[in-house]
C-alpha cells in the first residue's frame, strides 16, 4: 500500500500500547527513543517488558485487558496483543476518538499508520518500509544501510597509487588502467562495502585511487588489492589518509609531482577522471567536495611557486628533442600518431616551428584550423606503414592497448637517414626492438624525456616543501571537509 513518511513530534505526549510480549516491547522502546510517555494495557508482560516497566518512570503499566478509558489523551496507540480480535477492537475505539493507530497483525491495512524499519546513528535516523510487502526484507535492508552508515561516520580520504618515483615506466606499464581495465577495476570498487566514492587517475607518470573510504576499508588494503599493488613490495606504491592525501591531492593538481614539475595538465587529467566516475555513479558530492579544495590550494601553489620552477609541458620536451636531433624541424616532415590532446598540442607547436605534418588518427579525424591549411596531412592508422618513409621524425602519443609501431615496421623506413621515435604513450606506443633492429632508429620514451631535462632532485624537494608549507597553511579547508563528510558541522 501507498503511504505518506512521516516524522511525528511526539515528546512528552503520550503513545500507548495494547498488548505485553516482545512486539510490544519494541513499540515501547521506539516511543520512548522519540521522548514520549508510555502507557501499556495487558494482563501480562514478557520477562524484557516487566523489566523495562520497573525501571523507567517514562513507562506506566495497567495490568489488565483493555478499556477504552485506557486510551483517554493518547497521541497515537499501538495495538499489540496476540488476540486479532482485541487488536481490531482498539483500532475500532480509536478510530471513533480521533486517535491514530496502528495494528501490528493482520489488520494493519485497516490502521491509520505502520512502523517502518528504523535505525538512529547520532542526529540521523534512518527508516526503511515496503509499503507491507515484506517487514523481513524492509530489516535486511535497514541492517545493510546502517552498515554503510557507520561506515561513512569513519570516513576518511585515501589515496593508493604508484607512479615515476616508486616504479621505472616498465615495470609501471602493467598497473595502468587502460581501456577495459578502468571498466572492471571501477566494477569491483563498486561492490566494496566501505567505499562511499572513488576516481581512477590513470596518467602519463601515475596510476592512483583518489577515494573516500571507511577507516575498516583502508587498513584492510582493499584498494590496493584492486589496483594489482599487493603483488608489489610495499616501497614500490603508497597508500595515504587524511590530511596527508589531502596535501598529495593538491601538490598533485599542481603538478610539483610530475616527472616535469609544475606541468599543467595533470589538473585537467584530474578534472576529467572526476567528471567520468561521476558519470559512471562511482563519485557524487563528497569527491566533488574534496577535488574543488585540492584544485583551490594548488592555484597558490602555482602562483607562489610554479613560477619559479623551469615548466615544460611533455609536447615542449618531445619539441627539444626533435629539434635537436633534426637541427631544427622546419620544413622537415614529422608524422604523429595519436589525435588526443598531448598530439592536438604538438601538432600546433610543430606547425608554428614551419613543420609539414602527417597526422594519423585511430577512429575520429581531428578537426584542422583553418590557418593549418597546407600543412597537414590526415591519415588513419592503417595508413601508419605507407607515410613512415616520408617522417624526418615520429611522435606517437596514443592510447593504445599495446604497440602501435614494432619491429615488422623496420622496413618502411628510409633506410638512407637516421630518425628520431619519440614516445608518449602509456603504456608504451613503440616497441624497444624496433631500436635494436636498425641503428639509424633512435627511441626517447616518456620517462628519456622527462629524465634529461626534468628538475635535479634537490631543486624538487625544495619546491615540494614550500608547497606542503602551503596546504598546511590552508589546513581549516582539509578540517571543514572532514566536517562536512561526517556530518560534525550540523
Amino acid at each position: 500500500m501507498d503511504a505518506l513518511p512521516v516524522n511525528l513530534l511526539i515528546e512528552n505526549r503520550l503513545g500507548v500500547v495494547v498488548g505485553g510480549g516482545k512486539v510490544a516491547l519494541r513499540k515501547c522502546q521506539s516511543l520512548m527513543a522519540a521522548g514520549a510517555r508510555v502507557r501499556v494495557v495487558s494482563p501480562e508482560l514478557c520477562p524484557e517488558l516487566e523489566r523495562l516497566v520497573a525501571e523507567k518512570d517514562a513507562v506506566t503499566y495497567r495490568e489488565r485487558p483493555f478499556k477504552t478509558a485506557d486510551i483517554q489523551d493518547a497521541a497515537l496507540v499501538f495495538a499489540c496483543a496476540n488476540d486479532r480480535s482485541v487488536n481490531l477492537h482498539v483500532l475500532e475505539h480509536c478510530r471513533n476518538a480521533g486517535i491514530i493507530c496502528s495494528c501490528v497483525d493482520g489488520n494493519w491495512v485497516r490502521s491509520d499508520f505502520t512502523s517502518p524499519a528504523v535505525t538512529r546513528h547520532g542526529g540521523l535516523t534512518l527508516t526503511v518500509s515496503t509499503g507491507g510487502q515484506s517487514c523481513r526484507r524492509a530489516k535486511l535492508i535497514k541492517q545493510s544501510l546502517a552498515r554503510h552508515i557507520e561506515s561513512i561516520e569513519t570516513a576518511d580520504l585515501v589515496v593508493a597509487g604508484t607512479d615515476h618515483r616508486y616504479l621505472s615506466l616498465e615495470a609501471r606499464e602493467p598497473f595502468h588502467l587502460g581501456g577495459p581495465r578502468l571498466e572492471r577495476t571501477g566494477a569491483m570498487l563498486m561492490q566494496l562495502l566501505g567505499v562511499h566514492e572513488f576516481m581512477l587517475l590513470n596518467t602519463c607518470n601515475r596510476v592512483e585511487i583518489v577515494a573516500v573510504v571507511s577507516h575498516a576499508t583502508a587498513a584492510g588494503g582493499l584498494l590496493c588489492h584492486a589496483l594489482g599493488f599487493d603483488r608489489l613490495p610495499e616501497k614500490k606504491f603508497y597508500q595515504l589518509e587524511g590530511l596527508a592525501a589531502w596535501e598529495h591531492s593538491a601538490l598533485v593538481c599542481a603538478g610539483i609531482l610530475s616527472q616535469t614539475p609544475g606541468e599543467n595538465h595533470v589538473a585537467a587529467q584530474m578534472k576529467q577522471a572526476l567528471a567520468y566516475a561521476i558519470k559512471k555513479g562511482w563519485a557524487a558530492g563528497m569527491l566533488q567536495e574534496w577535488m574543488a579544495s585540492a584544485l583551490h590550494i594548488s592555484k597558490h601553489m602555482k602562483n607562489d611557486v610554479v613560477p619559479d620552477i623551469p615548466v615544460f609541458e611533455i609536447e615542449d620536451l618531445a619539441m627539444l628533442s626533435l629539434n635537436e636531433f633534426n637541427q631544427g624541424i622546419q620544413n622537415k616532415t614529422v608524422l604523429i600518431i595519436g589525435s588526443g590532446m598531448v598530439g592536438r598540442s604538438l601538432a600546433g607547436l610543430a606547425v608554428q616551428a614551419g613543420a609539414r605534418i602527417i597526422w594519423c588518427y585511430h577512429r575520429h579525424p581531428p578537426k584542422i584550423p583553418a590557418g593549418w591549411s597546407g600543412s597537414v596531412a590526415l591519415y588513419p592508422f592503417q595508413k601508419i606503414k605507407d607515410r613512415l618513409k616520408q617522417a624526418d621524425a615520429v611522435v606517437c602519443a596514443a592510447e593504445a592497448p599495446g604497440y602501435v609501431l614494432h619491429g615488422d615496421h623496420v622496413p618502411f623506413f628510409d633506410n638512407k637517414k637516421k630518425i628520431m621515435l619519440i614516445d608518449l604513450g602509456v603504456p608504451r606506443n613503440i616497441a624497444p626492438v624496433l631500436a635494436r633492429h636498425d641503428s639509424r632508429i633512435k627511441i626517447m620514451d616518456m620517462e628519456a624525456l622527462k629524465h634529461a631535462y626534468g628538475a635535479k632532485r634537490g631543486e624538487l624537494d625544495c619546491y615540494i616543501n614550500r608547497c606542503q608549507t602551503i596546504a598546511h597553511a590552508h589546513r581549516e579547508h582539509y578540517e571543514k571537509l572532514m566536517q562536512s563528510f561526517q556530518g560534525r558541522n550540523a
